[in-house]
């Protein structure tokens, strides 16, 4: 291994713009599953679909933080929070031609979050990385689930 460790520095989320339209599709749709939970006499899943399309709107006025990644020896460290190597099952890195939004997928041992999506940059070789974690880790192909897929197709 040439190196100790691999550091790069990237955005948590690309933040793009969303239309007055995006927000006006969201909120009478919102709207209208609500309605019609009511209408079937289901007020607890209408106030979830209230309160998901609020959550929405204020995700989508975030803006997006510079966070610090780092492939060490002792695991991946995401900002202040190091995935110990023991913690994780596999990796693989989705690397898509053209795209700034090449990927490394983590998979977690842990049940409430068994996948860790880490945005790759420029700042790091995609095949650097295959090169350190296959030392520590299996590769396995993964895709990212289905509520991901969406939320990235969303604008989120």
């Amino acid at each position: 291994m040439k190196t100790n460790k691999l550091i790069w520095e990237t955005l948590d989320h690309i933040n793009e713009e969303k239309s007055n339209d995006w927000f006006w599709i969201v909120g009478i749709i919102a709207v209208a599953v609500a309605v019609l939970a009511i209408f079937f006499n289901n007020i607890l899943f209408a106030l979830l679909i209230l309160i998901s399309a609020f959550t929405a709107f204020m995700m989508a006025h975030t803006s997006p933080k510079m966070v610090d990644y780092e492939i060490n020896r002792q695991g991946v460290k995401i900002g202040e929070i190091l995935y110990p190597y023991s913690s994780l099952e596999s990796y693989y890195v989705i690397d898509e031609d053209g795209f700034d939004r090449d990927r490394l997928l983590l998979k977690s041992k842990k049940m409430l979050m068994p996948l860790i999506i880490v945005p790759l940059t420029g700042q790091v070789d995609n095949e650097d990385v295959r090169e350190y974690l296959i030392e520590y880790l299996d590769e396995e192909e993964m895709e990212e689930s289905f509520a991901q897929v969406l939320m990235a197709r969303l604008g989120f």
